[in-house]
C-alpha cells in the first residue's frame, strides 16, 4: 500500500539531511512504527508521504501511484492524518471538524451525516452530546479522538500518525491506544506511527523502523528486535520497556 524509495531530505541545498535514503515498504493492514528520538527524521518523512513535505531526492507510491503524480491537495484528502497538536477548528463544532473532508468532497450533509455520527460513536463520542461542543468543551483526549474521526471521515484506507498520543496522560493514552488498534483492525487501515516509545511501538506495530540520524538502522518485527536488536543502539532503546516490566514483576513478586 506504501512504498518509499530512498527518499532524502535537505533544507539547505544538500549539506545537511533530516531524512537520508530511507526505504521501506507497508503491507496493506500493516501498522509500521517510525521510532526514534528527537531529530531522528522520523515526522520529515512521515510528512514526505503526504506531501506536506517534498523529498529532496527518491520515491513514495501510494496503492501503487507515485504520490508526484497526485494533486497534493486531492492525495491528503485520500490519507488520514492524525497528530499531536490535533489541529481542530476551535469556530467548527465536533460534528463540523468530523465532516470537514466529506464537505471539501463536495459531498451533501445528508450523504455524510449518519457516516460521521457513527465515527462519533466508534470513538466514544455520543452525537447526542458532543455533536454540536466546540473543541474548547472538550478533553485533551476527547479532542484527539475527534482527530481520529475526521482522519477517517474520508474513507481514507492509510492513516498517518504522528506522535498522535504523545501528550495525553498515562490513562487516556492506553484507552486510546486501544481504540486506535481495534480501529485500525475493523477497518483494515495501513498505517504509518511516528513514536519515541518503543513501548508503544512494540504494542502497536507489525513491525518497526528504528530511525537514527535521519536513517533507518534496523526494520523488523518487534519480536525480530526483541530477539536480535541488531545493534547497540536499538538495545539501549528496548532496555527501559524490559526494564520496566521487570520492576513491575519485582513488585508484584
Amino acid at each position: 500500500m506504501i512504498t518509499v524509495d530512498r527518499i532524502s531530505k535537505s533544507f539547505d541545498g544538500g549539506k545537511t539531511f533530516a531524512a537520508k535514503a530511507v526505504s521501506f515498504e507497508v503491507s496493506q493492514g500493516e501498522v509500521l512504527a517510525l521510532l526514534g528520538s528527537s531529530g531522528s527524521g522520523k515526522s520529515t518523512v512521515v510528512k514526505m508521504i503526504n506531501r506536506l513535505l517534498e523529498p529532496t531526492s527518491g520515491k513514495v507510491f501510494v496503492d501503487g501511484s507515485d504520490i508526484q503524480d497526485l494533486d497534493p491537495v486531492a492525495l491528503r484528502r485520500r490519507i488520514g492524518y492524525v497528530f499531536q497538536a490535533i489541529g481542530l477548528f476551535p469556530h467548527m463544532t465536533v460534528e463540523e471538524n468530523v465532516s470537514i473532508i466529506p464537505r471539501l468532497l463536495g459531498q451533501k450533509r445528508t450523504d455524510y451525516r449518519d457516516r460521521v455520527h457513527g465515527l462519533l460513536n466508534l470513538v466514544e463520542l455520543p452525537p447526542g452530546d458532543f455533536a454540536i461542543r466546540y473543541p474548547h468543551q472538550l478533553s485533551g483526549g476527547e479532542r484527539q479522538r475527534v482527530g481520529f474521526a475526521r482522519a477517517l471521515s474520508g474513507g481514507a484506507k492509510v492513516m498517518l500518525l504522528d506522535e498522535p498520543f504523545g501528550a495525553l496522560d498515562p490513562v487516556i493514552r492506553d484507552s486510546l491506544q486501544t481504540e486506535f488498534k481495534s480501529i485500525q483492525q475493523q477497518f483494515g487501515l495501513t498505517a504509518v506511527l511516528v513514536t519515541h516509545d518503543m513501548a508503544e511501538a512494540l504494542l502497536l506495530a507489525d513491525r518497526i523502523a528504528v530511525m537514527k540520524e535521519g536513517a533507518v538502522v534496523r526494520i523488523g518485527t518487534p519480536r525480530d528486535l526483541l530477539r536480535e536488536p541488531g545493534n547497540d543502539y536499538v538495545d539501549r532503546l528496548l532496555s527501559t520497556p524490559r526494564r520496566h516490566g521487570e520492576l513491575i514483576r519485582m513488585l508484584e513478586s
